[in-house]
């Protein structure tokens, strides 16, 4: 990692600090790898999650840090009380949200990796929490709910590819996952009339290595790209964070192994994700 982006990733942190949610209608949302809540007066949220994708997360980062504009990068932070001390409703989805019929787990986070899946499915079976409880940041933002046309696909399929085409690099690392639900409100953002009349927006939670085809080496690209994977640090450094609250965990010996499982498996995603932008 590079001094000015380690500085900024610094001083990033020290701004967000992690909270830990009163209740269950703090939460804004709940995703298949996080959920995330938000205080009143508190100007980012805080979300807990299973870890998985963190190289997803990374690579966010990295795009946020070139463009701010587009992408809202997440911070990664120890978790902030001990484990048996956070609310056991912080992974869990809302009451009016379990009979969902996408909800499985009957509304609860678990692991959808197979390297945390099959090894740590059993993971909180003394009562506890049903998955480690990892802990991030991020700027808070007014969020966007889909209307009725982001029903049909085509929608969906011209917003992502907007964004693949007004970011070249990020399309070659294959952003998606560019749902309504994925932005939020905020200032200095991009102007997309079809997300949002309310503001500017930018888009909080994508995710990579979606089909795309390969991009033109390009003079022009090939230093973009180049410089972008230069400057990102090493994944376990990435998570760094997360294993400086060991001693939060009721097992730290085990928490450990699993985030040790977490950025070996990543590593995987991560070269997956950044292939394309080698020739």
């Amino acid at each position: 990692m590079s001094g000015p982006l380690e500085l900024a990733w610094m001083l990033l942190k020290a701004n967000m600090p992690p909270f830990v949610p009163r209740k269950i209608d703090d939460q804004l949302g709940i995703g298949s790898y996080r959920a995330a809540y938000r205080l009143p007066g508190v100007g980012h949220t805080t979300k807990y999650g299973t870890g998985e994708k963190v190289a997803d997360t990374m690579i966010n980062y990295g795009l946020a840090e070139r463009h701010p504009e587009a992408f809202v990068s997440e911070q990664l932070h120890a978790l902030p009380v001990r484990e048996s001390d956070l609310p056991a409703f912080t992974m869990q989805a809302r009451p009016s949200q379990v009979d969902d019929p996408n909800w499985l787990n009957n509304g609860r986070l678990s692991y959808s990796e197979p390297y945390m899946a099959d090894e740590f499915f059993d993971y909180g079976a003394d009562g506890g929490h049903e998955v480690m409880p990892l802990t991030y940041t991020q700027e808070l933002g007014q969020p966007i709910d889909s209307g009725d046309k982001w029903g049909e696909l085509t929608p969906h399929v011209d917003l992502r590819d907007k964004v693949r085409s007004m970011y070249p690099l990020a399309g070659a690392l294959g952003v998606g996952d560019t749902k309504p639900e994925n932005w939020a409100v905020m200032e200095g953002g991009l102007d997309l009339p079809e997300l949002s009349t309310a503001g500017t927006v930018k888009v909080i939670d994508p995710m990579f290595d979606y089909p795309r085809r390969r991009p033109f080496y390009t003079p022009e690209f090939m230093r973009e790209a180049k410089r972008f994977q230069q400057d990102l640090p090493e994944l376990r450094e990435f998570a760094e964070p997360w294993y400086k609250g060991l001693d939060q965990y009721e097992d730290p010996a085990l928490a450990e192994r699993m985030m040790d499982t977490i950025v070996h498996n990543e590593q995987q995603n991560l070269q997956n994700i950044l292939s394309p932008l080698n020739p």
